[in-house]
């Protein structure tokens, strides 16, 4: 550990592995008998900072029996994002944790952007953290290579590891238009293009609302998808099985719930479009958005652990920003604008360049795009699909 720079921040577009070098880094301090502290310090972070914790308690008991006691992992909630107060909130719990002037500290999804008020707070804690501690040991990953504190060492990891070539086609396009290291080559032949994207349009008839979120129809037409891939299908002994847990379907919008009910269980508030539209169609769904956080924080809380854990077989919905960092064999990707962050300021592409970098980067396999035509005069609309449900062809990875 001595040869390893102890101030790190991992640099690199969505995909090429920042956040599994956390997790081999976490588990080499607990095998040293280091305790590790994961730190999330917005609500976008919840999900994978919960994934880092599990996978690093799982190494404990996982793992050959190490010569030393190993350390324990604790799990930091806060919210810079919001709360300006959880700085130094933050700063005390975890110099409360210092051991022998030792501290270690694992962060994903880091965000210094200067531009943005959660940016310069984090780099206070860095900096807090760096002249207060002794012996800081802190590793950090993030996609944005803007404004990173100069007592980090940068790393920059460009080879792309997740996503088959074909999603990747969807992403590489927009990183030119963010901060991001653009991909590299890895210079080792990919063993096939993997499966089509498979394309649907929120059009016609049988569509309804502005948005494919609010629109049951389009709900029933990934459900066809779904269904024509596969997914829930018991197929015993099989390695290519795809579970429901496996999905992801992504948007962005704040009215993203389920049902809401009282405590009677009489619902007061439906569910939207496409959670019901997937629900009539017989697919076990969990929602993870913006109305469940409104409604229930505790609640809230509960449903991010269950999907960084995947811990419930159910096709997941949610406002891709509480996924970030996470990754599913098969996403569906919904356009949508989000009415509480500055979205109606934005064109139709500066809504897409995002949805292709935070939500489409968390697919390894199968992409499912659901867009939304540009209006036009046509007086007789009619469903168009590049790709429909009962006229899908996939080809395997070879």
């Amino acid at each position: 550990m001595n040869r390893d720079p102890p101030l790190v921040c991992i640099t690199g577009a969505p995909g090429t592995g920042k956040t599994v070098v956390l997790v081999l880094q976490g588990v080499r301090w607990l095998r040293q008998g280091h305790d590790v502290h994961v730190l999330s310090t917005w609500d976008a972070t919840r999900a994978v900072s919960t994934s880092i914790k599990q996978q690093l308690e799982m190494s404990l008991s996982a793992g050959p029996t190490p010569s030393l006691t190993p350390g324990s992992v604790s799990f930091h909630r806060h919210n810079f994002w919001n709360r300006e107060a959880d700085v130094e909130q933050a700063v005390n719990d975890l110099l409360a944790c210092v051991k022998n002037g030792h501290l270690h500290v694992l962060l994903d999804e880091a965000f210094f952007d200067s531009s943005q008020k959660h940016g310069p707070r984090l780099t206070r804690l860095v900096t807090r953290l760096a002249q207060q501690v002794p012996h800081l040991y802190l590793w950090c990953a993030g996609v944005l290579n803007r404004d990173i504190p100069p007592a980090l060492q940068t790393q920059v990891f460009t080879v792309p590891l997740r996503s088959a070539p074909a999603v990747l086609r969807e992403i590489q396009p927009v990183i030119h238009r963010f901060a991001v290291h653009a991909y590299s080559d890895s210079g080792v032949p990919a063993p096939g293009d993997g499966l089509s994207v498979i394309r649907l349009s929120h059009h016609g008839n049988a569509h309804t609302s502005r948005w494919p979120v609010d629109c049951a129809q389009c709900g029933q037409d990934i459900a066809a998808v779904l269904r024509r891939l596969g997914v829930g299908r018991n197929v015993a002994n099989s390695p290519s099985r795809l579970s429901y847990r496996d999905v992801f379907v992504l948007t962005r919008s704040a009215d993203l719930q389920d049902d809401v009910t009282d405590g009677a269980g009489r619902v007061t508030s439906p569910a939207s479009g496409v959670v019901q539209g997937l629900k009539d169609a017989g697919v076990p769904v969990s929602v993870l958005g913006d109305q469940v956080f409104l409604h229930n924080r505790a609640r809230w809380e509960g449903a991010v652990q269950d999907v960084a854990v995947a811990a419930t077989d159910t096709v997941t919905v949610a406002e891709y920003d509480w996924v970030t960092g996470l990754e599913r064999r098969v996403v569906a990707v919904l356009q949508g604008r989000h009415q509480f962050d500055d979205d109606d300021g934005r064109t139709d592409e500066e809504i897409d360049l995002r949805d292709r970098l935070s939500a489409v980067s968390r697919c390894t396999t199968q992409l499912i795009m659901v867009r939304t035509p540009p209006v036009t005069t046509t007086t007789t609309p009619s469903l168009t699909t590049t790709t429909t449900p009962t006229t899908t062809t996939t080809h395997t990875t070879t």
